[in-house]
């Protein structure tokens, strides 16, 4: 006979959890929760040291808006976890939703009853849609999510560039002429900061699927206050764009970042590339230029990770010239907020 879900749960409860009070014993049980999930579905990314994860989840990045955490608890002991981000700037209309349950606790109902307990949360201030981000694609959470009218709206894969594997010269992609490139590394120059800030907006046209997520609408304060949150965080943010010498404008832009707590990788964060200088291998010149400078100042980064739309065909075979490998594809899933309550009220 099959499992009792209803008396598996009977002895778990579930209930708010703050990181910044919680006991050394109740973290490690989180990270532990954490590992297990990461190891079953993401083989291919490497686990952060505890005391990174602890640094983490008690300041987290605040680009996707106030997080709020909840764990399920069998005899005292955390055994499973969710949390609801709610953005604050664009997004106001959106949740994003993750539910962590390891593998062995899965198929019992414990996922399920989490995403109700955090629901009256996910759906605060009006919120309409709710998304799960970060959702391996068609592995058991997909599949999970979409008995519950979850469906995909986006997908996007996950490629490392493994340092010791590629050759250098892959990188060597010079910039075009009338153009120079410009690099640093924390805080953009004044002289640069209003017409980087409009470069950036450029990923307003990034491939986005079908996915109600509204990119960042990027200002000068906007800049300013990203710059000043990694500091805040020891998040080295580096950065290189392309210049039209005739213009003055910010014609492409890349940026990494890198957390002293893991000096051996590098995140890839955000490449774009304004629509009309496209077509000039500037998006190239300046990942090229960000992986010489990055691997020649430091020379203990063994690995860079980014991610990209799947329909962004253009930037995946851009990443792959420089020697990027895809491992996986990623989803976004997304429900409106009244089909998912009915959804759970029927459970």
């Amino acid at each position: 006979m099959g499992e009792d879900k209803s008396s598996a749960l009977m002895a778990v409860e579930i209930g708010p959890f703050d990181p910044s009070s919680a006991s050394d014993a109740e973290l490690a049980e989180s990270y532990a929760v954490m590992s297990a999930v990461m190891t079953e579905d993401h083989p291919d990314q490497a686990l952060p040291p505890l005391e990174e994860y602890v640094a983490l989840i008690r300041r987290p990045l605040t680009e996707l808006g106030p997080m709020r955490r909840w764990v399920a608890r069998e005899a005292g002991r955390i055994i499973a976890a969710a949390s609801v981000s709610l953005p604050e700037n664009e997004n106001r209309h959106l949740t994003i939703v993750r539910v962590i349950v390891p593998p062995e606790r899965r198929r019992r109902g414990l996922g399920t009853a989490l995403l109700r307990a955090v629901l009256p949360a996910a759906v605060a201030d009006g919120r309409t849609v709710v998304m799960g981000s970060g959702v391996k694609a068609d592995a058991s959470g997909e599949l999970w999510a979409r008995g519950l009218g979850f469906v995909r709206t986006l997908a996007y894969v996950r490629q490392f560039l493994t340092i010791a594997d590629v050759d250098p010269a892959l990188w060597e992609r010079p910039v075009a002429d009338g153009f120079r490139l410009e690099r640093w590394t924390g805080a953009a120059p004044e002289a640069l900061l209003e017409e980087y800030a409009r470069a950036r907006t450029a990923m307003l046209d990034a491939p986005r699927g079908e996915s109600v997520v509204e990119f960042e609408d990027w200002t000068p304060e906007r800049v300013r206050e990203h710059e000043a949150d990694c500091r805040a965080r020891d998040i080295e943010n580096r950065v290189v764009v392309a210049v039209h010498e005739d213009s003055g404008r910010v014609a492409a832009v890349t940026e990494v970042d890198l957390w002293a707590s893991q000096p051996g990788e590098a995140a890839q964060r955000d490449t774009v590339v304004a629509a009309d200088f496209r077509g000039r291998g500037l998006g190239l010149a300046v990942k090229g230029a960000m992986l010489r400078r990055l691997t020649a100042d430091r020379p203990a980064i063994g690995l860079v990770w980014t991610h990209t739309a799947q329909d962004n065909d253009h930037m995946i075979r851009i990443n792959h010239a420089l020697g990027y490998v895809t491992t996986a594809v990623m989803t976004y899933v997304e429900v409106g907020a009244d089909e998912l309550a009915k959804r759970l009220e029927a459970r």
